[in-house]
């Protein structure tokens, strides 16, 4: 059988070059801090906000690979999966998933100036879940540290949604696949 060009993961490099776009300006941020360029706090707020534009493409890349599999499952005449079906399957059988933490932390960064208080929505659900929570001083940080643990590296993050979306196409397509 032919390969669908949507199998293929064309979000992944950039994701990645990204990442460590990001990762290089934290680190960047943090010699600063150390030399008495800026204070920590400044570096740590000024870091939410690389934070914020991984996240952001994590989460463009989530709903990509969304995309990427219904339209091959389409070209199967299977049905389409909806993206919070995708978002939370796993195999732990967990009440959420890094993936849903990854938009809630995405939606977070995007929306949270609106907000005067945390409302109660899907976002902060997740985000309560997980331990983020409205007194936490830098969500997005902690949020990413939670998926990846203390690893600076947030390529890392690439790589957990780059797994996700393996299981995704082989639970949802290459099983499916005719013989």
């Amino acid at each position: 059988m032919k390969t669908h060009m949507c199998e293929a993961d064309h979000r992944s490099t950039p994701l990645r070059i990204l990442c460590t776009t990001a990762t290089n300006a934290i680190s960047e941020l943090a010699e600063l801090s150390r030399v008495g360029g800026i204070d920590g706090l400044t570096a740590m707020e000024y870091a939410e906000y690389q934070h914020g534009a991984v996240l952001v493409a994590c989460q463009a890349y989530a709903v990509g690979t969304v995309g990427d599999l219904n339209k091959c499952r389409e070209s199967l005449g299977l049905s389409p999966l909806k993206k919070l079906t995708l978002y939370r399957s796993n195999e732990a059988n967990l009440p959420h998933t890094h993936v849903e933490q990854i938009n809630a932390l995405a939606n977070l960064f995007k929306h949270r100036d609106e907000w005067e208080n945390w409302p109660t929505n899907e976002t902060t659900r997740v985000m309560r879940y997980f331990g983020i929570l409205e007194s936490t001083e830098f969500p997005l940080d902690a949020g990413i540290r939670s998926i990846i643990g203390e690893s600076s590296d947030l390529r890392r993050m690439a790589e957990v949604l780059e797994g996700w979306r393996f299981m995704q196409f082989q639970h949802w397509y290459y099983d499916v696949l005719p013989v």
